[in-house]
């Protein structure tokens, strides 16, 4: 688990954005292992990033549509699981989930230790819980309110509007069949447009 500190230290969006280069080469390296059955509908990849800045003994923690930061003791409390991870499989931020039913167990070491040397250990490239899908012609979408240190999700048309396009950045793929014709192969598609004002 990052620590606030260790959270504190991971890029902004705007930064994380830009160290993603060649991402469909990334994509396309990466599907193969997010494809298996028992990751498959369940994880997305996604880009790892801060969203506020920590206090000790904080983590953030989303309550359905808003995370923001709490704090945890040490021992997690059985209604709080890990959401999203990092390349190496350490957990950056958290869900509260309100039945057994909700837990998801996280992907296997295996999984991380293949997909680390894939994208490399201090890559901006993580795993992350899949949201349900978006209705036809609309994307989920983030933003952080700084006031409130809350990060905020919500559903948008794809079309927009959005604003000045230099603040919106692509934050969490799912895998989905590719739409080529005669290629059965599954691919990554953008599940998650980040908003970031005051940046």
């Amino acid at each position: 688990m990052l620590d606030h500190t260790g959270y504190n230290s991971l890029l902004p969006i705007k930064e994380a954005n830009e160290a993603l280069t060649n991402r469909q080469e990334w994509f396309k390296k990466t599907a193969p292992l997010l494809s298996r059955e028992e990751l498959r509908r369940k994880f997305n990849l996604c880009l790892v990033h801060k969203h506020v800045v920590l206090q000790p003994g904080e983590r953030m923690v989303a309550t359905g549509l808003v995370t923001q930061p709490e704090i945890i003791s040490e021992s997690t409390p059985s209604d709080i699981i890990p959401s999203s991870w990092t390349a190496t499989g350490v957990p950056f931020e958290w869900k509260r989930v309100n039945t057994t039913e909700e837990i998801i167990p996280p992907p296997p070491a295996e999984f991380f230790r293949e997909f680390s040397e894939i994208v490399g250990d201090g890559s901006v490239l993580g795993l992350s819980l899949a949201h349900d899908p978006a209705p036809e012609g609309q994307i989920w979408c983030e933003r952080t309110d700084y006031e409130q240190r809350q990060h905020i999700l919500e559903i948008k048309p794809v079309e927009g509007p959005w604003g000045d396009r230099n603040n919106v950045h692509q934050t969490s793929w799912s895998l989905e069949p590719s739409t080529d014709e005669g290629d059965p192969r599954l691919v990554l598609k953008l599940a998650l447009n980040c908003v970031c004002w005051g940046h």
